[in-house]
Order: structure tokens, then sequence, then C-alpha cells
């Protein structure tokens, strides 16, 4: 049986090919009155259990509740429920296009992504948006990669760059640096382990949030400092400047 990281991979592929078409042909009208989300869903599903029998040691679950209440699921026994299921099963995590607003006005700040989740910690991440050739993957432990090339979040420039959460006040003890807002947490958060931008201030539950996002970073050399009510993510040679 193939590894859950290689099906990752291939249902990647699938969805890349149906996304690309949908974001190059379609409208931003058409976008916004298509159930994308189900779609892409849906084929990653159907894909996933071929391999791994869903709903006996293998279940899916949504980043966004509102995905979770969008899909018809024919069987809710492939649904991550956490009062039934014990720590050695595989929850295949997706969070399909949370930036939807991005997507349909033809932005390519979006992102799609497969995780797995055992004993509560992220096994992997696939990161995807093959508008601006991104593929990049983390496995615990293994580093990141995007494109077959290691990443290593090394930067650490004079004009200094950062972004935060939406739902935070950016701290005064970084107001000096240039702010920058994509309008997608998931595309800053890869970013930030790119070296693009610096800085990250996530608010706590973005953090649990975007925990796919967030081992990718990690893997790449991103660390964390806390604070009372919000978490700065950049390098160490930038965390100390802090």
């Amino acid at each position: 049986m193939q590894p859950r990281l290689n099906i990752a991979k291939s249902a990647c592929e699938i969805i890349e090919e149906e996304i690309r078409r949908l974001f190059i042909n379609k409208s931003s009208d058409a976008l916004r009155n298509m159930p994308v989300r189900e779609m892409i869903t849906s084929k990653v599903v159907e894909h996933i259990n071929i391999y791994y029998k869903l709903g006996e040691n293998d279940f899916i679950h949504f980043a966004n509740l509102e995905d979770k209440n969008r899909l018809n699921v024919d069987d809710p026994k492939i649904l991550y429920d956490q009062k039934t299921i014990n720590n050695k099963s595989f929850i295949w995590t997706f969070n399909f296009l949370s930036d939807y607003e991005n997507f349909c006005r033809k932005l390519p700040f979006w992102t799609l992504s497969i995780s797995v989740i055992q004993n509560k910690q992220t096994v992997f991440s696939i990161i995807t948006n093959p508008i601006i050739d991104l593929l990049i993957f983390s496995e615990r432990g293994s580093g990141s990669v995007n494109n077959q090339r290691k990443v290593r979040a090394l930067t650490s420039s004079e004009s200094l760059l950062m972004c935060k959460s939406n739902n935070i006040t950016l701290p005064k003890m970084l107001s000096q640096y240039t702010l920058l807002t994509l309008n997608s947490t998931s595309v800053e958060l890869i970013y930030l382990a790119l070296g693009i931008i610096d800085y990250h201030v996530i608010s706590e539950s973005d953090y649990e949030r975007y925990q796919d996002c967030i081992l990718i970073a990690k893997e790449a050399g991103i660390m964390n400092k806390e604070f009372d009510n919000f978490i700065v993510l950049a390098n160490e040679r930038n965390l100390k400047r802090i």
C-alpha cells in the first residue's frame, strides 16, 4: 500500500488541474456561483478512498467548519469525531480555498492544503497553488521542500517586511516595519517560510487553525515567540531583533 504522503501528492495533482482550469477559464461571477470547494473535496475523498478505506482507520476533517457543512457526505462515519476516534487513527485534514474571495477575484493569493494528523500532531502537510507555481510540503522532522528544492528561511534584511492576523492589533514593538496585507494567512505563512517576508504576527486562534502552514514554516527554520495575545513567527536571527 502506498504511503499516505504519496496519496496526498497525487490527490493534489488531481485538484491542481481542475483548479487551474476553473481559475483561468471561468469569470469571477461564475466562480462565485459554483460549488468549487465541494467539487474538489469530492474528488480528493474519492481518490483517498481507493487506497485507504475511509471510516476504518482513516477519516476526513475540515479546517473550516463551513466546508464540512457545505459537503454532502453519503457516509458520516468517514468524518472525524474526536469523541469516538482513537489517537492511532489518521485524520486527513482539508483546507481548500479558505481565501475564496481572492480566488473569485482572480487574485493568486489562496492555497489548497491536504495534511494528515495522528495522535494530535500534524504528520505532514502539502500546500499548493498552481497559478504561482507553489507545491510545498513538509513531513515532521524532515524539513520543507518546494518544487523539489529544500526550503530554509534565512532572510534577514535591513528593510523588514511583516504580516499579521486580521483579528489582532499590530504590536508597537513591530510598528516601524512595513506591513504587507495579502488577505490570505496561508500564503503569508508560506511566504514567511520561503523568506519573502520577515515576520508574521499571528493570533492564537489562527495559529491553531493553520497548523498545516505552521508545520511547513517550522520545518523551514521558523521559530515562535509567545506574548500575551499573539505569537511572533520569524527565523532565529530576526526573532533576536525583537
